[in-house]
């Protein structure tokens, strides 16, 4: 069984520039989740006191 990753494989074949695109692409996926999923939970449960109501009682 090989160490070396499927990702690793590919971007090693890739042309630098090209890698670090797949890289670059790849890294603003993952980031934009977190602000995503945030956004999300203050729909459904915003801070007490903000007057605006839960998504499910709209």
């Amino acid at each position: 069984m090989s160490t070396t990753s499927t990702t690793h494989t590919i971007l090693g074949a890739m042309s630098p520039e090209s890698g670090r695109s797949v890289s670059t692409a790849a890294a603003d996926v993952i980031a934009d989740r977190p602000d995503a999923a945030r956004t999300r939970l203050l729909d459904l449960f915003p801070p007490h006191g903000s007057g605006t109501p839960p998504a499910h009682a709209r």
